[in-house]
């Protein structure tokens, strides 16, 4: 079967012979029926827009046909989080249940199929969901038939079958997991697929069924795939898709060892729909779709395509980019929105759910750029809310975390925290990447302390406010039942410190008043008092608990400014 247009209702004409495939399989020939059930739900309702959040793949793809013949609009939720409906079902007529559930009437006359008019919406989707203030965008059916024929002419899916591991109730999913295959007649699956183990016996389905397979996926999920399974050779895809975010190279150099099949990322958003795709074993540029075209202005991107709302306008994108060859190579973005596992995320919003709790003075949301995508939080507290142990710090969290699930997906609230009085500033009053690097560095070096911040009265003192992170190394052997930070760590500590603080220091000479007094435990917040002194630095670690060491460290000055007391 041919490529035909959604407007031209391809689930209308004669599906082809597909050889049997499990139930978890979308066959062009079940869809009717499915669709039949559906539009007599609807028989009877109000007209307009409705939402549509339906994990199961056949069930979406009936449903979302049945809105359309019958002149209605399909408004996809990002989620089906409580808070994400309850704040959309006031701008919709109505929400689609999870089936259809109404008895098949022999001589029931449901009102036939509409035409589909190529300047009509078709869906209503949105830009974050429930990861920010979100924006709604509607698209017609004529920016997504351009869009779908161009994904036709570069990747034909005749003989084949689509296995999607991401949602179509976003752009990406929705127009090569379901509106593609639909489009070419080939049968198509989801929903479970996105678990490795059964994304491969999908695989051997489809081979069983001979048909070449055609996969998904995601950044999140092509870095996750285990070589323990049985990725065969004779069971290969012909193609593997991925979109939502940067696909590492390691991650798809190893993605197409174990699948035996190329890896084309699609590049775009749910504004423009796709602008670019490139296959990054061969090459990191993006090359532009068919019918995109490109244009530059300094490090911004502005393109016009078929796709967008206002075909003939000039869009600029939000990423950085150089021009390279045809295409472009990207180099980050240029506003506060990131995409975490393919879900786009506001720092902003974090920001602001965050301020509002009454403890929380300012809150600062960044991108570590980590292997596993998750974000980084520094919060200012009220000083009466500050957490001073690892229970206080655990509860914490734990109520912030609570506060964002109301907004958030799982995968978008941050996973690293930090807890200050007051946001620590580089000389302009900015928290540069410098201090991030320095908030965070305990989480790639594990001997060191998780540092809060810094306060110096003068050239020659300061205090350091640090934590005891829980994953320290110097903890193992110290002890299973009670770990401590050992006393040569902490003295270690006081010296690189006043190093990074005060600068070069001398030679190790000997220590002098020497004192432990209490144990120094994981979770504990404390400060860490330095004094340059003549003949080295003065240390004290003191926490709400009281002192817990102090001490002098004799140093021989190499330039000759301090001298040692021998």
């Amino acid at each position: 079967m041919t490529f035909t247009p959604l407007s031209q209702a391809p689930w209308r004409r004669p599906a082809p012979h597909v050889r049997a495939l499990p139930s978890d399989w979308v066959s062009p020939a079940s869809l009717p029926a499915r669709v039949g059930a559906w539009r007599r739900w609807l028989a009877g309702r109000p007209g307009g827009q409705w939402l549509l959040y339906q994990r199961n793949p056949g069930e979406f793809c009936s449903a979302l046909i049945a809105l359309w013949e019958s002149g209605r609009v399909a408004v996809l939720p990002a989620d089906d989080r409580p808070e994400t409906l309850a704040r959309l079902a006031n701008e919709v007529e109505g929400t689609l249940p999870d089936a259809p559930d109404v008895p098949e009437v022999v001589g029931q006359d449901i009102p036939p199929p509409l035409a589909l008019s190529p300047s009509s919406t078709a869906v209503v989707l949105y830009t974050s969901g429930s990861t920010g203030d979100p924006i709604s965008l509607a698209k017609r059916f004529d920016q997504l038939d351009a869009e779908l024929a161009a994904h036709a002419k570069l990747w034909p899916l005749t003989g084949t079958a689509v296995i999607s591991q991401v949602s179509h109730q976003h752009i990406y999913g929705l127009l090569t997991g379901i509106l593609h295959p639909l489009c070419a007649g080939v049968p198509f699956c989801g929903d479970t697929s996105r678990y490795p183990e059964v994304l491969a016996a999908r695989l051997e389905e489809a081979g069983s069924a001979e048909r070449k397979s055609v996969v998904v996926s995601s950044p999140a999920h092509l870095s996750r795939l285990p070589d323990h399974l049985p990725w065969a050779q004779r069971l290969a895809p012909c193609r593997v898709f991925s979109s939502g975010a940067p696909l590492a190279a390691v991650h798809a150099r190893q993605a197409e060892h174990l699948l035996h099949a190329p890896v084309v990322e699609i590049y775009g958003s749910t504004e423009t729909g796709g602008i670019a795709q490139r296959r990054q074993t061969r090459s990191s540029t993006w090359d532009p779709l068919p019918g995109v075209r490109l244009s530059f202005k300094g490090e911004r991107l502005l393109l016009r395509s078929a796709f967008l709302d206002t075909p003939d306008a000039w869009w600029q994108q939000p990423d950085r980019v150089a021009p390279a060859a045809n295409g472009f190579a990207l180099l980050g973005r240029a506003d506060r929105l990131v995409k975490i596992a393919g879900k786009r995320v506001s720092l902003a919003h974090i920001e602001r759910t965050l301020a509002e709790t009454p403890e929380v003075t300012e809150a600062r949301c960044v991108d570590l750029g980590r292997s596993d995508g998750r974000l980084g939080v520094v919060i200012a507290l009220i000083s009466e809310a500050i957490p001073h142990c690892h229970e206080a710090r655990r509860d914490l969290i734990k109520r912030l975390r609570a506060r964002l699930s109301k907004h958030l997906e799982p995968v978008a609230i941050p996973r690293y925290w930090r807890f200050v009085e007051v946001l620590p500033c580089n000389p302009q009053g900015k928290l540069d990447q410098g201090l991030i690097r320095r908030l965070f560095a305990d989480l790639d070096d594990t001997r060191a302390p998780r540092w809060l911040g810094e306060l110096s009265s003068g050239a020659d003192t300061c205090t350091l406010t640090l934590e005891v992170p829980e994953r320290l190394a110097y903890l193992e052997g110290h002890f299973e039942d009670y770990p401590l930070v050992p006393g040569v760590v902490m003295v270690q500590w006081a010296i690189e410190l006043a190093r990074e603080s005060f600068g070069q220091q001398g030679d190790f000479q000997g220590l002098e008043r020497l004192k432990f007094q209490r144990p120094l435990q994981p979770g504990i917040r404390f400060s860490l008092d330095l004094t340059r002194r003549e003949d080295g630095i003065a240390f004290a670690f003191i926490s709400r608990e009281g002192r817990h060491c102090a001490g002098r460290v004799r140093l021989r000055y190499q330039d000759g400014v301090g001298a040692s007391h021998e």
